[in-house]
């Protein structure tokens, strides 16, 4: 990940799945605190396709950022900008091998959906989507009630899943979320598991193979 400056700058960037002649759309994967790209990999198994390339950037010590996702993002700096930096070069990636974003999901579990939204949050396209399981945006509720996204996700499906026994995720910072990528015209899908902790269930990898699939017919 050559493009990438501060703490993540030299982390590789793991690649799996269809080879680049073969790629018809992409998975970019970021991973939790304290797990690695090749956990992520192995975790989204269950939405694997033909024709599907995977791209999982891997962080410095396996750790996206120091302080707490509700800490203001000032005080996460400069380790948040270099984890968006990370996912960007995963989609650089996809893009050098044909596949455009509106053909390209982004998805992340705990810590790594943190960036992965926040990457959506500053980089406003149309994605083939973002998978943010057991996370919300990082950010204070200050920041949450400042933010606006200046540029539109053009109809970008959002899946936002949480377990409502997961003690990391506030649902008001969940609705905080959703209201911002709605307000940049994203279609989001709120789906709270009244019985799921700190994890990813059956229902989201299936909502994440329905999102792969569309990129695939596309």
């Amino acid at each position: 990940m050559d493009s990438v400056s501060g703490p993540h700058a030299g982390q590789p960037l793991l690649t799996a799945g269809a080879p680049a002649l073969a790629a018809e759309a992409a998975l970019v994967v970021c991973h939790g605190r304290g797990a690695t790209a090749q956990g992520v990999v192995n975790l989204f198994e269950p939405v694997y396709r033909h024709g599907l390339a995977v791209f999982a950037p891997q962080a410095e010590r396996s750790c996206w950022y120091s302080r707490p996702a509700t800490a203001p993002r000032t005080e996460n700096e400069p380790w948040l900008s270099s984890s968006v930096d990370c996912v960007g070069a995963a989609c650089e990636a996809a893009a050098e091998i044909g596949i455009p974003s509106d053909r390209t999901v982004l998805a992340g579990f705990s810590q790594g959906a943190c960036v992965v939204a926040e990457y959506g949050r500053r980089n406003p396209d149309r994605y083939g989507g973002l998978a943010v399981l057991s996370a919300t945006l990082p950010g204070s509720d200050a920041d949450l009630e400042a933010t606006e996204i200046d540029g539109s996700l053009a109809a970008t499906p959002v899946l936002l899943g949480y377990g409502a026994k997961d003690p990391h995720v506030d649902p008001s910072r969940v609705a905080a979320t959703a209201r911002i990528f709605e307000r940049a015209d994203a279609a989001v899908d709120e789906r709270r598991y009244p019985e799921t902790g700190h994890e990813v269930t059956d229902d989201e990898f299936a909502a994440i193979g329905e999102l792969l699939e569309a990129a695939l017919e596309d």
